[in-house]
């Protein structure tokens, strides 16, 4: 999630010379052209709202088939989405001035995918919650300690993911599967996008480097 969401990823086997996923800082880049003429904040909208029906198409796409194709569909729903969001987040950060390349940034956004269940991990792992405290708290930790926090992310999406909160039943179901799985992640993506652009407008994080 964090090489391919916010250093870029290929998007088919083709060699050197094949498609890739842009990274973060590409989008962002390309984003910022944007801002310029209409503002920072509508940019970061259209950004969100783009990056949502992407990722609704790929949800549409990864659940078409139903329960016959299920299992290749999930571990692709999966990945898509989280790749995805992944992206958006630290894209977000980026147009915000954060360096992407600091751990504590990346577990930062991390983090932010988990929504309000970011501070149950923390304080699983003995790190102070409330969100100005706990980014603090992150600069000063060691690598090890950003490593375990981003590990603990991923159980914990995949325990989301178990419970039904990616997947409802309904992906099961042929062709409809596809349009209530394109509408779930269109719909969460957008919300996470959204939640993160509010988070990056006062996070203290470190600043890009120069």
């Amino acid at each position: 999630m964090v090489r391919w969401g916010i250093d870029g990823a290929p998007l088919a086997p083709l060699g050197g010379g094949g498609l890739r996923l842009r990274s973060a800082l590409e989008l962002a880049h390309g984003v910022s052209y944007r801002a310029a003429l209409v503002g920072l904040e509508p940019a970061i909208d259209e950004l969100i709202e783009r990056q949502a029906r992407w990722n609704g198409c790929t949800g549409f796409l990864t659940s078409v088939g139903g329960f016959t194709l299920l299992p290749l569909q999930l571990p692709a729903t999966l990945l898509a989405t989280w790749v995805i969001q992944t992206r958006l987040v630290a894209t977000i950060a980026a147009l915000y001035g954060l360096d992407l390349e600091h751990e504590a940034v990346r577990s930062e956004i991390l983090l932010t995918l988990l929504g309000e269940e970011a501070a149950d991990v923390l304080r699983q792992l003995g790190v102070k919650t409330g969100q100005r405290l706990a980014a603090r708290q992150l600069q000063r930790l060691p690598a090890g300690h950003l490593a375990a926090i981003n590990r603990a992310v991923g159980v914990q999406l995949l325990g989301r993911a178990g419970r039904g909160g990616l997947l409802p039943l309904e992906r099961a179901i042929p062709l409809v599967g596809g349009v209530v799985g394109g509408g779930v992640d269109y719909l969460l993506t957008r919300e996470l996008g959204q939640r993160a652009a509010r988070q990056c407008r006062w996070w203290r994080w470190p600043e890009t480097r120069s």
